[in-house]
């Protein structure tokens, strides 16, 4: 059995508020300011999730650190929002994910390279951590693939080109994260131009055609028409007020626009972005195919297990 557990909260689960404050704990078992945890993890963090994927023998123990840790950063009650999954429940849970079989919009794209990218940020992992995930981003792809559902299947960023109008506006990008970097990508692809994007990272701007900002446009954010956030800031970085010509998408958890700059303007997070429309039919072929795999991987994983190479470290990631 694969030793690996998931602890997890989602746009299903809980609202927004709640999810901030549990992506907050979580960033601090990951990235540059990680604290020591003594167990292996790969947190997954986006705007509709947190999820933090663990592996040890003693799997209910770590899930018991987990919720103790994140009782000392998290004031209001929690643990009836959240939940989890072991072994190969969990192991078809990630594939789920990583399908976007349980995306806020049904088989987007992003979950896919926010998955990978996960993956790849996290430490050093044992050998069942790795095989989860480097399996889960394969089935991911077979999904996609076998059913075609990139093609022509929603995505976050033809659900924001529908909200408003895009061409002849005045575009503000804040953060240089890879969902702005793919809504820029998608927008000049519609030939929109004047894109300016905001970040503390100019120099890994690598992106042609756009307008580079530092953070003193935040200060005059209303001087653009659509403004769309999605950075790792903890607080507000935009406040004040505004006027109904704006259109605000707040992609981020934390949030990074003030609630009251709503009252002037349309504004829009991500709870609010959600619709889930598929049918039917797609969504059992889909789940079909993702049992169908896991059944297979998790064999192939007892096979080696039982010819003692469950502890044969993979030295690198995808």
């Amino acid at each position: 059995m694969l030793s690996i557990g998931v602890l997890g909260i989602n746009f299903k689960t809980a609202d927004l508020a709640l999810r901030e404050a549990i992506a907050r704990g979580a960033q601090t078992l990951n990235g540059e300011r990680a604290i020591f945890f003594s167990h292996p993890i790969v947190v997954l963090s986006t705007c509709n999730r947190t999820e933090i994927y663990f592996s040890d023998d003693d799997l209910p123990g770590v899930h018991s650190d987990l919720l103790a840790y994140l009782r000392k950063q998290i004031e209001v009650p929690f643990e009836h929002r959240l939940y989890s999954y072991f072994g190969t429940d969990c192991f078809t849970h990630l594939c789920r994910v990583t399908a976007g079989l349980d995306s806020a919009i049904f088989a987007e794209t992003e979950i896919q390279r926010q998955v990978k990218l996960a993956y790849g940020k996290a430490r050093v992992l044992p050998s069942c951590l790795h095989f989860a995930f480097q399996k889960a981003l394969k089935v991911g792809k077979t999904v996609r693939t076998q059913l075609e559902l990139e093609r022509g299947s929603p995505t976050l960023y033809s659900k924001l080109w529908q909200m408003t109008n895009w061409k002849n506006k005045r575009i503000l990008i804040v953060g240089h994260s890879e969902i702005n970097r793919g809504l820029i990508s998608f927008l000049q692809h519609k030939d929109v131009q004047n894109i300016s994007i905001c970040t503390r990272y100019l120099d890994a701007v690598k992106l042609e055609g756009i307008h580079l900002s530092d953070r003193n446009a935040l200060n005059e954010w209303q001087q653009f028409d659509v403004i769309v956030c999605a950075s790792r800031s903890e607080k507000y970085l935009i406040k004040g007020q505004g006027s109904m010509r704006h259109w605000i998408f707040d992609l981020s958890v934390p949030r990074n626009v003030d609630p009251e700059v709503g009252k002037s303007t349309n504004l829009y997070n991500i709870d609010e972005l959600i619709e889930r429309n598929e049918p039917l039919h797609k969504i059992e072929a889909c789940e079909a195919l993702v049992r169908s795999n896991v059944t297979k991987l998790a064999r192939i994983y007892r096979v080696k297990t039982q010819h003692g190479l469950e502890n044969v470290e993979m030295q690198s990631h995808l």
